[in-house]
C-alpha cells in the first residue's frame, strides 16, 4: 500500500511540469466532510493586464489577443481607439458556478457542475468587449482507492489519516461559443459620405463555452495528523477541435495545500490554508495553425480560509502569481479570487 501511495505522489508532483489550464473550470477544493453530499455555489474572478505602448511597443503589443486596434482595409486605424495610443489593456473573467457532489456509495462520487460566464476587456477604464453566457457541463466520477478514516469524525486524535482519490470525466459542449463582438469599423470613402461598417470578431478565449468535448483525469491525495494536513491535487484535461476548427491545448492543473482544521465549538470549525498552484499548457490550435498568443506556465501562491457551521461552509482563496512564462505577447496574470458557499446533506 505504501508503495502505491508513493508512486501516485511522484506522478502528481512531477507530471505538473507538462501541461495545465489558464482558464480551467475544474476546481478541486478541500472537503473534510466525509460522506456528505453537497451543493456548491462558487464565484471565480481572474484578472489579466498588460501596458500597451502604441508609440514604441516597448512595453507590449498583444497581437492576436488585443482588441480595439485592428487596421481597416486602407491601412488606417479604426475609429474609437488609435493604434498609437498608450493604455492599460485588461481582461477580466467572471464565472458563477453551481456544482453538485453525490456519494453513490462510500467510495464512489459523482460531481456535476456548470457555470455562467461574464467576461470583459478594458482599455484603461473603458469596456471595449463583453461576452457572457451559459458554460459547458462537467461530469466527473471520483473513486476513493484509499481512505483510512473509518468514522465521520474529522478530528481524530493521535492518528495519521490519509485518503487517495482518482477520477475521470467528460465536458459536454453545452455552452455558448459563437458570440461575436464589434472590434472597430471599416471606413469606406464615397463622394460626400463616409460609410462605417462594423468589423465583427469571434474570440474563442472570451467565450463562455468551448464548443467541443473534452476529457478529464484527476488524482487527489490528503494526509493529516490531528488538525494539520497536506492536500495534493492534479488534473489533466484533453481537449478536442470544435466546429470553428479551434482546439484549446491540453491542460494540466496541480496544487499543494497545507491546512489546519480547527474545532472552535461543537458546530463551528475553521480551516486556514496556504499553498501553491501550478498550471501550464502548450499553444492552442486555430485551423491547424498555432495560436501564438496562448499557452504558457504559471506558479501561484495562495492563501485561503474555510468556515464550517452546521451543514454550511463558506470559503475564499486568493491567488497571486509568483512566476509566469506565457507564450507570445499576452496579458499577464495579476490575481485570482475564488469564493464559495457549500451546503452538505
Amino acid at each position: 500500500m505504501q508503495k502505491r501511495i508513493f508512486v501516485v505522489l511522484v506522478f502528481i508532483l512531477n507530471y505538473n511540469l507538462l501541461f495545465a489550464c489558464d482558464l480551467c473550470t475544474v476546481y478541486l477544493g478541500l472537503r473534510p466532510n466525509d460522506y456528505n453530499n453537497s451543493i456548491s455555489l462558487r464565484h471565480r474572478y481572474r484578472l489579466f493586464d498588460l501596458a500597451y505602448d502604441g508609440q514604441s511597443n516597448s512595453i507590449g503589443k498583444i497581437g492576436q489577443r488585443i482588441k480595439g486596434v485592428p487596421k481597416d482595409k486602407h491601412g488606417d486605424s479604426y475609429s474609437g481607439v488609435n493604434n498609437t495610443d498608450s493604455y492599460l489593456y485588461a481582461e477580466t473573467y467572471n464565472s458563477y458556478d453551481i456544482a453538485v457532489n453525490i456519494y453513490l456509495n462510500h467510495r464512489l462520487q459523482l460531481n456535476v457542475s456548470t457555470y455562467f460566464a461574464d467576461n470583459y476587456i478594458y482599455h484603461n477604464d473603458s469596456i471595449v468587449d463583453n461576452i457572457g453566457g451559459i458554460g459547458d457541463i462537467n461530469l466527473l466520477m471520483k473513486y476513493q482507492l484509499i481512505n483510512s478514516q473509518k468514522t465521520g469524525d474529522t478530528l481524530l486524535k493521535g492518528k495519521f489519516l490519509h485518503r487517495l482519490t482518482v477520477g475521470a470525466g467528460v465536458t459536454l459542449p453545452t455552452g455558448n461559443f459563437n458570440k461575436q463582438s464589434i472590434v472597430g469599423f471599416e471606413k469606406d470613402f464615397k463622394p460626400n459620405v463616409i460609410i462605417g461598417t462594423p468589423i465583427m470578431d469571434l474570440d474563442p478565449h472570451m467565450q463562455a463555452g468551448t464548443g467541443s468535448f473534452s476529457y478529464l483525469m484527476m488524482a487527489a491525495y490528503m494526509l493529516r495528523f490531528n488538525s494539520l494536513g497536506i492536500n495534493l491535487n492534479g488534473s489533466y484535461k484533453i481537449n478536442t477541435t470544435n466546429k470553428n476548427e479551434f482546439r484549446f491545448a491540453n491542460r494540466f492543473n496541480s496544487n499543494i495545500t497545507l491546512f489546519s482544521l480547527l474545532k472552535l465549538t461543537k458546530k463551528l470549525k475553521i480551516m486556514p490554508q496556504a499553498g501553491f498552484a501550478y498550471e501550464a499548457s502548450k499553444m492552442d490550435v486555430d485551423e491547424n495553425q498555432p495560436f501564438t498568443e496562448s499557452g504558457g506556465k504559471t506558479l501561484f501562491g495562495n492563501l485561503g480560509l474555510k468556515i464550517y457551521v452546521n451543514k454550511l461552509s463558506f470559503g475564499m482563496n486568493y491567488y497571486v502569481p509568483v512566476y509566469q512564462h506565457l507564450y507570445g505577447d499576452q496579458p499577464l496574470n495579476k490575481y485570482r479570487v475564488v469564493s464559495q458557499i457549500n451546503y452538505y446533506f
